[in-house]
């Protein structure tokens, strides 16, 4: 072939689809685009002294080494499309297409890069299922045997704690039994002083003091036997027979009480309250012996059917009941003493005012006896009529007389 010759490719043949032109016969139309064209010859070598910019190349033409154009290979999807109008360059298949959408829609679903792993995930949601009326009466069960089942624990629970506070409310109770005033003096301190008193007196008679704490411990006949022939029997075995025998009964009474110590302390208590109430009576007996003294001596405290003087009688005796009785005001309470030192000496007073007082009463009624006396200075209407003038003796007593 010659290099010299130049290859024009011809003109694509336009293929018209019967949508194009409705009017147009296909047979015409086919026919039409059969018929030859006529191509006019074109001087080869006029287009070689041609400049290269003057013509104008395609993309898709390729210039070969030679001088020649090479037309690139179309496939024949490709050329159909061309020649429909629908694209001018190369198509991808649709299968490739879609492998490579499905690939990067895989890609971009394993796409780790907004994943953030110091966070914890987040829990979804689901929502709630409708439920029947069956399964909510099944659910409302399970529910009332759980919260049954919890109440039994919880009463156990509080059955045990129960139990616990008793126990330490009796301990409590004990322990203030045992330190109260009322148990020592009663019970333990009758007990260490018979014990002290026999461990005295075997220290004084055998110089052995642990023979005492030896003949508590034995019972009967043993501690007979025991106390003869640690001192030798006679009188000092009887008496210290007779120690021993006494703290041995305190012994059992200090036993029992710590053992039953409700009880004792119900004892006690009811024997403080009789206390109390011999203590009260015998202090309303003096209360009313002492009134009835004093009444006799003075009238502060007496009565006398004057009902303002009967009045303050009663409130004085009042007032004395609530001291001696502990209900006064501490005010009260506390002057009481001082009263008291000085209540004799003021009594003692005021019978001496008193009496001095009757003294004088009875010289002024004596004084109102007596005949009154003519004063000289005395004048009558008549005297002013005769002043200057002497009166009779009988003159003036006529005046005083009237």
């Amino acid at each position: 072939m010659d290099t010299n010759t130049t290859t024009v490719a011809a003109d694509p043949i336009v293929a018209t689809t019967q949508h194009a032109s409705a009017e147009v016969p296909f047979e015409s139309q086919l026919t039409k685009q059969l018929q030859k064209r006529n191509i006019p010859k074109m001087d080869i070598k006029s287009l070689d002294s041609l400049p290269d910019n003057l013509v104008e190349e395609a993309p898709d033409v390729v210039r070969t080494p030679a001088g020649f154009d090479a037309v690139p290979d179309q496939d024949i999807q490709s050329f159909l499309n061309e020649m429909d109008g629908k694209n001018s360059g190369p198509i991808e298949d649709e299968p490739k297409k879609e492998k490579k959408a499905k690939q990067e829609a895989v890609e971009s679903e394993f796409d780790l890069s907004d994943l953030d792993l110091s966070k914890d995930p987040e829990l979804t949601k689901e929502e709630p299922k409708k439920k029947s009326k069956e399964d909510n009466i099944a659910e409302l069960r399970k529910k009332a045997e759980a919260y049954e089942e919890s109440l039994k624990a919880k009463d156990t629970e509080v059955l045990t704690y129960k139990e616990k506070l008793e126990k330490m409310e009796a301990e409590l109770e004990r322990t203030a039994f045992e330190r109260s005033p009322k148990f020592k003096n009663t019970y333990e301190q009758p007990y260490k002083t018979a014990v002290d008193a026999a461990t005295e007196f075997a220290r004084e008679i055998a110089e052995d003091e642990t023979i005492a704490e030896k003949a508590l411990s034995l019972k009967g006949r043993e501690r007979i036997s025991f106390i003869d022939e640690s001192f030798g029997g006679g009188a000092a075995s009887a008496q210290f027979l007779s120690l021993i025998n006494d703290a041995d009964q305190k012994r059992n009474a200090l036993e029992t009480a710590l053992g039953d110590y409700r009880t004792t302390a119900n004892q006690l208590q009811a024997a403080e309250q009789e206390s109390q109430a011999k203590t009260l009576e015998t202090i309303n007996k003096n209360f009313d012996r002492v009134t009835e003294h004093l009444a006799q001596k003075s009238e502060f405290f007496r009565l006398t059917g004057d009902e303002d003087h009967d009045k303050l009688v009663k409130s004085r005796l009042e007032k004395a009941k609530n001291i001696i009785h502990g209900n006064a005001s501490q005010q009260e309470l506390a002057a009481v003493p001082h009263l008291a030192v000085i209540a004799s000496e003021f009594a003692s007073e005021n019978a001496k005012l008193k009496a001095e007082l009757a003294k004088y009463k009875n010289r002024a009624a004596e004084d109102a006896k007596v005949q009154p006396r003519i004063s000289k200075g005395s004048t009558s209407d008549e005297e002013v009529s005769h002043r200057g003038k002497p009166k009779s003796a009988l003159e003036a007593i006529r005046a005083q007389l009237r």
